[in-house]
């Protein structure tokens, strides 16, 4: 009985099981397309620029030492401020050398005298000799004590002269114009001169122009004097200096210095190591805002402007090497299309190869994108690029192409040491 019960209640259960399995299937729910952001890639004209790391350097750097030794007596400037060329910085104790000088001045009076009487006493001889009167050993002699009269006020004279140059030497005076450093010794300190150890005493640095040093790669120095060469005068023998390249110059927050510089000189030899090349640009520095020792940003233009194609980097998708970006075809569907990309506008990037203009490109949305598949696209509309500093372009030689139009867009108690070695490659 409990057999057949059980048989009964299986066989139920599998004829239940087959009911349900033969009735109607359940379909899934299509999933919709995502929703997009396009805008049509747009064509503006554009310039490349490099950067590359520099460096500030005043253009002349004076070391202010002193050149006799004394008790220092009075610091005539404030630290750290503007000096002009001639004006006084320090006064070292003259009473020495003023009372050496005042010497040197009796002691010519005194051989001046002498020479007088020698002078008076040849004269005399020069008219007895002949009578006999005067003996000729006598007149000899007579002459060589003038002759040596003579010598001894020459001697004198020589005398004053150096000790009027130590009694100047006291007084030190700015032999450049600049910005002068902190004084490195204080009143009533000994300070010695000399070979050995002198005493340093302060620093001057020059501050309009100022020089920024940098190194540029050798394919950048050939496109450059290749670019500018052909804008100017294609004789030109590839002269830095004679090709004028305006410069930008970025500080290390990235603010954009308002003045361009110009590059002025080249080394006259690549480094072979590197592959670079020493190149200096001088800026004008009125508000002495660039300071000697400052790293610097410098950018330089790589070529003339030309039309692009430009996309968001947001747009750029990457898969290993191939760089590629969506756009719509004329059913709706997301196309991947691989790109060649060249360089950064802004936020933009040039896209050289594979896309065209007015092509709608999804800019927002890219992680649902399926190649091939709808999308739900929103329009919008491209940012624009930097615009065209013109300025950055020109060269300023006066026969320089113009440029196509484009959207808005020391004393001797001193010692004078240059702050960079000037090479005669420029």
């Amino acid at each position: 009985m409990q057999l057949n019960v059980l048989r009964l209640t299986i066989t139920l259960t599998l004829a239940l099981l087959i009911t349900i399995g033969c009735g109607p299937r359940r379909q899934m729910p299509k999933a919709e397309p995502p929703n997009v952001t396009v805008a049509p890639a747009i064509k503006r004209q554009v310039v490349d620029f490099s950067e590359y790391t520099g460096h500030i350097e005043a253009v002349s750097s004076v070391d202010v030492y002193a050149k006799v030794s004394g008790y220092l007596q009075r610091v005539a400037f404030e630290d750290g401020a503007m000096v002009k060329k001639g004006d006084l910085l320090f006064e070292i104790d003259k009473r020495t050398y003023q009372a050496e000088y005042d010497q040197a001045v009796s002691q010519k009076e005194l051989y001046v005298a002498k020479n007088e009487l020698a002078q008076a006493t040849l004269a005399r001889n020069k008219k007895l000799v002949g009578s006999g009167a005067v003996s000729q050993e006598l007149f000899d002699e007579s002459v060589a004590a003038a002759n040596e009269a003579v010598a001894q006020v020459n001697a004198a004279d020589s005398e004053i002269a150096a000790r009027k140059v130590d009694l100047d030497y006291c007084t030190i005076n700015a032999a450049i114009s600049g910005r002068i450093d902190r004084t490195y010794v204080t009143d009533g300190n000994l300070v010695q001169s000399g070979v050995g150890e002198p005493t340093l005493l302060t620093t001057i640095v020059s501050v309009d122009p100022i020089y920024a040093y940098f190194d540029v790669d050798e394919l950048a120095l050939l496109s450059y004097i290749q670019r500018h060469s052909s804008e100017t005068n294609p004789q030109e023998e590839g002269s830095l200096r004679e090709l004028k390249i305006p410069v930008q110059i970025y500080l290390a927050d990235g603010s954009e210095y308002p003045h361009l510089g110009t590059i002025d000189f080249g080394s006259n030899q690549v480094n072979a190591g590197s592959g670079t090349l020493t190149v200096r640009a001088v800026i004008p520095n009125p508000k002495g805002a660039l300071r000697p020792g400052l790293f610097v940003r410098v950018k330089v233009a790589t070529k003339a402007p030309y039309d692009a194609v430009l996309v968001p980097e947001g747009a750029i998708g990457a898969d290993q090497s191939d760089r590629y970006v969506y756009v719509l075809d004329k059913d709706g569907n997301a196309e991947r299309r691989s790109v060649q990309l060249g360089t950064k506008q802004g936020s933009l990037r040039v896209v050289e190869e594979g896309l065209a203009e007015g092509e709608k490109v999804i800019v927002n949305g890219l992680l649902l994108v399926r190649p091939g598949k709808p999308v739900k696209p929103q329009d919008t509309t491209m940012p624009e690029p930097p615009p065209i500093d013109e300025k950055v372009l020109r060269s300023v030689k006066e026969n320089e192409k113009p440029v196509s139009n484009s959207p808005p867009q020391q004393p001797a108690n001193q010692t004078n040491q240059p702050s960079a070695p000037m090479p005669g490659g420029s």
